[in-house]
């Protein structure tokens, strides 16, 4: 009912929040648990890195949202530039991972 009157309610709300801090709870748990296993000190390295390259993609994303009329995540974007076909094709990729 809340998304028919174009709503959030407070349920739908905690859901939506518990579901995106789960990625940063992954990441918590397993980077402290590799660095402790391993011991090795690229596993910091390797953050830097990653974060590096999110950086410059989402800086390409940002300059891209300009272009892009609506809001249908990676979609919109791969469709827009590649097609229908590789647009759905990346869909069910980010939808499989």
């Amino acid at each position: 009912m809340g998304l028919e009157q174009r709503t959030l309610t407070v349920p739908a709300l905690v859901v939506m929040i518990i579901a995106a801090s789960a990625p940063l709870t992954a990441v918590a748990g397993g980077v402290t648990t590799n660095y402790a296993v391993t011991g090795m000190e690229s596993v910091p390295l390797s953050f830097l890195i990653i974060g590096a390259i999110l950086l410059v993609f989402s800086i390409g994303y940002t300059a891209m949202s300009r272009y892009i009329p609506n809001a249908g995540a990676f979609y919109a974007y791969i469709a827009q530039g590649l097609g229908g076909a590789a647009g759905v094709g990346a869909a069910m990729v980010a939808l499989v991972s």
